[in-house]
């Protein structure tokens, strides 16, 4: 038993050494998203921290100290403001679920005890209140001391579908603000899109899967919106590529009629800017994403 005894020690040692880097080390994006329910899912990434460091999250929320009296009691209590304490949230959404592994700096006794001073309870590290739709229950447990799993469900334990694991096919996920990976399904139903997108989007129903990203250029002066299709057959790509370089076509031969002029500001000066391009059976589209347009964006101007 004795000549044993270092070799069980030198196992122990290495285990917990093990399992302390695993605990501790910092979780990528792939990581995070990974944490989410895989199948029948719209999934979304996004990069806080580079937003934040952009100027672009002040741009979205407002400036410092603008902020309504209700999500300032909420920080109060809670102890958790997204200006500045959260770095990165994975997203998920199924039929009219929605799933999010945020990766930040959170105080678990304030929020467990914002939980239980709106009606809420929790137990051990799990805590589930009201949802504003009475349908849905908001349930929420810390995976790490630097991730928090939030789910806004049907299943008041729906955060339970939350923890560490990795897909089949693991995410790529390269440094982008925004990262959204949209199954076919999305697109079926033109009357959800966007307005003033409904011609590019729809045709993406036919594909196997689309993902799209958001990140600054070269510069960091402006963003780049990229596109990447999957497609059945190169012949899909090809038909895909051309019907959206069509509709592109299409919309700047509309502003000609109407004596308008593009402008970076607006819709449709991002999307008559957009390239496109197939490659076997992947089609690629690329969009200029001006700061102009971001302020217009936010401001609810852009047409």
């Amino acid at each position: 038993m004795k000549k044993w005894l270092p070799l069980m020690v030198g196992a122990g040692v290495l285990m917990g050494a093990s399992a302390y880097w695993w605990h501790t080390r910092p979780y990528n994006a792939a990581q995070l998203m990974q944490c989410l329910p895989a199948e029948r899912s719209l999934h979304v990434y996004l990069d806080v921290g580079m937003l934040r460091a952009g100027g672009i999250l002040d741009l979205v929320a407002g400036a410092k100290g603008t902020e309504d009296a209700d999500y300032k009691k909420f920080v109060e209590e809670s102890g958790f403001d997204y200006r500045s304490d959260m770095d990165a949230v994975a997203a998920g959404f199924r039929d009219g679920d929605q799933y999010f592994a945020v990766k930040g700096r959170f105080h678990w006794d304030k929020l467990a005890n914002y939980a239980r001073n709106h009606g809420g309870r929790c137990q051990d590290l799990f805590c589930s209140m009201a949802a504003s739709d009475p349908s849905r229950t908001i349930s929420f447990t810390l995976l790490r001391a630097d991730v928090l799993a939030l789910a806004v469900a049907r299943d008041p334990r729906a955060v339970d579908l939350i923890s560490p694991g990795e897909w089949k096919t693991p995410p790529t996920i390269s440094a982008v603000a925004l990262w959204i990976d949209a199954p076919p399904f999305v697109f079926s139903d033109p009357a959800i899109l966007p307005t003033g997108t409904r011609s590019f989007l729809s045709p993406l129903a036919q594909a196997r899967g689309t993902i799209f990203t958001l990140g600054p250029t070269a510069d960091r002066k402006a963003f780049q919106l990229m596109m990447d299709v999957d497609s059945a057959t190169p012949e899909d790509a090809a038909k895909l590529a051309g019907q959206l370089a069509s509709t592109t076509d299409l919309l700047k031969k509309m502003l000609e009629r109407d004596n308008k002029k593009p402008s970076s500001s607006d819709l449709s000066g991002v999307l008559v800017a957009g390239r496109f391009e197939a490659q076997q059976s992947r089609v690629t589209g690329t969009w200029a994403i001006e700061r102009s347009f971001l302020e217009s964006l936010v401001s609810g101007k852009v047409e």
